[in-house]
């Protein structure tokens, strides 16, 4: 029995059910975050199986991610497993219990399965496997189970930040792909928009200034700016989508303030300085045509595209081992999502894929799931990649 055969036959398929179950049982959902229990949980569990980890805490309360995995040789830089311990809210319409992780009809079910507790549990459990396989390995095997990627990356952001991961080479993201490769994403650029104006009765409309009517024609002249991009083969088109509007404080009362924000989705080649000078021009224009306009813009959050290289040599070895595994055939695949990669990518400048057991258009979904057999693939398609990358 080689070394791969080895570790593969130390993959417990029932004990990578109970971990996924665990983990999804621990709510972590974002707003506020609370990754701290699932990161304690995760730390517990490495040390138990031999593996060592540390819990990296953050400046919120109750938020903390974790780092581990197996040290090498040093002769290759390290191979790293990275998967969010964070959730969105549950949203309403739930059949099965939200976080009971229940299982049915070869699924397991619940809040974070998906999106992407399933990939944890799976990469969690491939170290195990290349552990007990007694491989020595060229190089460090690490995992970063991280805070706050739903949002702004915090957890990444601050592992880079804090130097926790070594001399990164390649880099496995465990997001749901229902098991594809993907070596592409898309930025993100948030803004948020904030229009003043001056409360009066709502009766004399002419004594005040509506901020909410003046956000209006701002949105109107920005959906008819022409943003300049190219279309990407692999990311296709810019995107923006008006997210949020709040504002108002009664209905007979002349609104003072109005709030937007706005997602937009970035490809290769755009600059998101430019992308908010033109709403700052689009404002200035405004407010010299009526000077009781005023509206502030800012970046709230932001992450750049990328576009890995589907020859690079470490991707081929990834995909070799998941067509391998999965009797595809890999072709190049890009997300309209963005990852912890944005972070992790240009840090350390390594290449990696997206590959996870979850199925992408069941995240952010009420009865969310993961299938149980994608579990397992997935497990073994880390496990083999992972050996072929370091040994």
């Amino acid at each position: 029995m080689d070394t791969q055969e080895r570790a593969l036959a130390t993959l417990d398929e029932d004990m990578l059910v109970q971990l996924t179950q665990d983990l999804v049982r621990i709510r972590t959902i974002n707003p506020p975050g609370d990754e701290a229990k699932a990161a304690t949980f995760v730390a517990d569990w490495m040390k138990q199986n031999d593996m060592p980890a540390e819990l990296v805490s953050h400046a919120e309360d109750g938020r903390a991610s974790v780092v581990g995995g197996l040290d090498g040789q040093g002769e290759r830089r390290a191979v790293l497993f990275s998967g969010h311990l964070d959730t969105v809210p549950a949203g309403d319409n739930w059949v099965h219990e939200v976080l009971a992780a229940d299982i049915d009809d070869g699924k397991i079910w619940g809040l974070g399965t998906t999106d992407m507790k399933a990939g944890v549990a799976a990469m969690l459990m491939a170290m195990r496997a290349v552990k007990q396989s007694g491989a020595i390995l060229k190089g460090n095997l690490l995992f970063a189970g991280t805070a706050g990627e739903e949002i702004e990356s915090m957890g990444a952001q601050e592992l880079v930040r804090e130097q926790k991961l070594d001399d990164v080479g390649f880099m496995v993201i465990g997001e749901p792909t229902g098991n594809r490769v993907i070596t592409a994403e898309k930025g993100v650029l948030w803004l948020e928009l904030r229009a003043k104006g001056q409360t009066s009765h709502g009766s004399l409309p002419h004594l005040g200034v509506n901020a909410i009517a003046h956000m209006s024609r701002l949105l109107e002249a920005l959906q008819a700016e022409e943003i300049p991009y190219e279309t990407h083969p692999l990311l296709g088109d810019f995107t923006m989508n008006i997210a949020t509007i709040e504002g108002g404080v009664k209905t007979n009362v002349v609104p003072d303030a109005c709030r937007v924000t706005i997602d937009t989705r970035t490809v290769i080649g755009q600059d998101h300085q430019q992308i908010l000078d033109t709403v700052r021009q689009l404002i200035d224009r405004l407010c010299a045509e009526d000077p009781t306009l005023h509206i502030e813009v800012r970046s709230i959050n932001e992450r750049i595209p990328l576009d890995i290289p589907f020859d690079d040599p470490y991707v081929q070895t990834f995909v070799r081992q998941r067509d391998l595994v999965t009797g595809d055939t890999s072709v190049p695949t890009a997300a309209t999502f963005a990852t912890d990669g944005s972070v992790f990518v240009p840090a350390y400048d390594a290449p990696m894929v997206i590959c996870g057991p979850g199925l992408p258009e069941k995240a952010h979904q009420p009865n969310e799931y993961v299938e149980i057999s994608r579990l397992v693939e997935s497990a073994r398609i880390y496990t083999l990649a992972a050996l072929d990358l370091l040994t």
